[in-house]
C-alpha cells in the first residue's frame, strides 16, 4: 500500500494561513534591523499608525494564536507562553498598541534600549511555544518555561554579542518613524530631510536617558522646528514690508556682493549668551557693511552727536540697515544644537551671506547699529521650553522716542502705534524691537531678560 501523508482539513488550511501572515508582519520589522526600511516606509504609508513596528508585531502575536487555534495544536501551555514571551519582549522595545508601560518600564534595562535583539527573541520564543504545542508528548513545565528560558537567552546572547552594526536597527525604528512623521505632519513634508532625521536619532540614541526623558526631548525638539517655521514666516512679512526700500538697499546687496572674498568663514563661533564677543562693531569689515547698509540716508545718527538718539537721518539708517538684513536673511538652524549653545560673531555671519538662526541674527543687527552710532541691546524670551533672542534699538525717552517713532513710521508706511517698543520703567527709556519684522514681536514671550546691552 502506498504511503501518503493525511490531507489537510480547510481549518487547518485557515491556521497554515494565518501563520504565513503573521511570518510576512513579523518579516517587516526584521528587515529594518538589517537597515533594509523600505517595506517598514511602504507599509506605513500604506497603513499610517497600523502599519508601525509595534503594531505588526501585534499582527504577528495574533496571527499564530488564530493558527494555533485552528491548527494541529495538541498543547495549549506552550503556545500561550511563547505568545505572552513574545509579547512582553516586543512591548519591551516598540511601541505596541495598548502595552506602552510595558516600555516604558522595560526600555531602562540594557536589552531594550536596542529593539533588534528584542524583536528576534520574542520571535524566537513564539516559534518555538508553537512547535512545542504540536507535539503531543510535550509536558506542562518544560512547555510553560522552555518557551520563555528561549526568548530570555537569545535575548540576552544579542544584546551582550551586538550583531547588528551601527547603520541597522539599534533602536526603536518605529519611534523614529513616529517622531519624524509627527513632526512633517504638524510643519509639513520639508520637515523630513537628513538634518532631522538625524536630530531624533541623536535623541533616541542617547542611552544615559531613560523613555519618558527622551520623549521630552523630541517634544523640545518638535518645539524648536516650530519656532523655525514661525521665525521664517516673519522673515517673509518682512521682506514684503521692505519691498518699498529694494532700491534704497541696492547698496547694502553690492556690499556683500564684494565681501564675499573677502571674508573668512572660518571664524569659530563662541559660546551661546556671549555677546561681547559676538557683537563686533568694530570690525572693519561689519562697520563696512553696516555704512553702506544705511548710505541712502547721509547724515550723523544723532544730533547733537554722541546723543546717539536718532535724528531723522538715524531712524532712516535704522529702517534701512534693518531691511538690508532681515531682507537678505537666510534662516539656518542645526535642529539638534539649540540657538543657547553657540552664537554667530557678526563676522562670521556676513561671511556665511547673512544666515543664522535669531541670536545670530540679533548679534550683527546690533552690531551694525552700534557701528553707525547707535546704541542697541539683545533681548531673550522664553516661554515653557521655547526661547528666542532679538536686538533693540535705543530712541530715547518721552517726547523724544515719540519723534523718532513718527520717523520709523514714516520711513516704513505704518503708524507709530503699530511699532512694538520696549519701555524701562525705572528709567523710561525705551527701545525699538528689531525682530525679524521691523517693530513687531514675532515670538510671544513669557518672560525677558536683557542678555547684554551696549556701553
Amino acid at each position: 500500500m502506498e504511503n501518503s501523508k493525511p490531507k489537510k482539513s480547510v481549518v487547518e488550511r485557515i491556521g497554515d494561513f494565518f501563520a504565513v501572515a503573521g511570518l510576512l508582519a513579523f518579516l517587516v520589522p526584521a528587515l529594518a534591523a538589517f537597515g533594509i526600511g523600505a517595506p517598514l516606509t511602504w507599509v506605513q504609508r500604506g497603513l499610517g499608525a497600523f502599519g508601525e513596528s509595534g503594531a505588526l508585531l501585534l499582527y504577528f502575536i495574533g496571527a499564530y494564536l488564530i493558527a494555533a487555534l485552528f491548527g494541529t495544536v495538541e498543547r495549549i501551555l506552550p503556545v500561550l507562553s511563547g505568545l505572552m514571551t513574545g509579547l512582553l519582549l516586543f512591548a519591551g522595545a516598540f511601541e505596541v498598541p495598548y502595552l506602552t508601560g510595558i516600555r516604558s518600564a522595560l526600555f531602562r534595562f540594557a536589552p531594550f534600549q536596542e529593539a533588534a535583539p528584542a524583536l528576534f527573541a520574542g520571535a524566537l520564543a513564539v516559534i518555538v511555544g508553537n512547535l512545542m504545542g504540536r507535539s503531543p508528548k510535550t509536558k506542562a513545565i518544560p512547555g510553560l518555561l522552555v518557551p520563555f528560558v528561549s526568548g530570555i537567552a537569545l535575548l540576552i546572547v544579542l544584546a551582550a554579542w551586538s550583531p547588528f552594526t551601527k547603520s541597522t536597527l539599534n533602536l526603536d525604528a518605529s519611534s523614529v518613524e513616529r517622531a519624524i512623521q509627527s513632526i512633517s505632519g504638524t510643519l509639513g513634508k520639508e520637515y523630513v530631510n537628513p538634518e532631522v532625521e538625524k536630530a531624533v536619532r541623536q535623541v533616541m540614541e542617547e542611552k544615559n536617558k531613560t523613555l519618558a526623558e527622551k520623549e521630552q526631548a523630541l517634544k523640545e525638539l518638535q518645539e524648536r522646528l516650530e519656532r523655525t517655521e514661525a521665525d521664517k514666516k516673519a522673515l517673509e512679512r518682512s521682506l514684503k514690508d521692505s519691498d518699498q526700500l529694494s532700491k534704497q538697499l541696492e547698496a547694502a546687496k553690492k556690499a556683500l556682493d564684494e565681501m564675499k572674498g573677502r571674508l573668512e568663514s572660518q571664524v569659530p563661533l563662541v559660546q551661546g549668551g556671549r555677546y561681547d564677543q559676538a557683537v563686533q562693531p568694530a570690525d572693519p569689515l561689519v562697520r563696512d557693511f553696516a555704512v553702506k547698509a544705511a548710505s541712502a540716508a547721509p547724515g550723523p545718527w544723532d544730533n547733537p552727536q554722541g546723543s546717539r538718539i536718532p535724528n531723522d537721518a538715524g531712524a532712516h539708517q535704522l529702517v534701512l540697515i534693518h531691511g538690508a538684513i532681515s531682507r537678505n536673511w537666510k534662516y539656518v538652524s542645526d535642529p539638534a544644537v539649540s540657538w543657547t549653545d553657540y552664537t554667530s560673531p557678526a563676522k562670521r555671519t556676513l561671511a556665511l551671506g547673512l544666515a543664522g538662526d535669531c541670536d545670530d541674527y540679533a548679534a550683527l543687527m546690533a552690531s551694525c547699529i552700534i557701528a553707525v552710532g547707535g546704541r542697541a541691546r539683545i533681548v531673550h524670551g522664553v516661554k515653557g521650553n521655547q526661547g528666542h533672542a532679538w536686538a533693540e534699538v535705543w530712541i530715547g525717552q518721552g517726547a523724544m522716542a515719540e519723534r523718532v517713532l513718527s520717523s520709523v513710521a514714516r520711513f516704513t508706511g505704518r503708524n507709530p502705534g503699530q511699532l512694538a517698543v520696549s519701555v524701562d520703567a525705572a528709567t523710561d527709556n525705551r527701545w525699538l524691537v528689531l525682530d525679524w519684522e521691523l517693530g513687531r514681536y514675532s515670538f510671544p514671550a513669557r518672560t525677558i531678560t536683557i542678555a547684554w546691552t551696549s556701553d
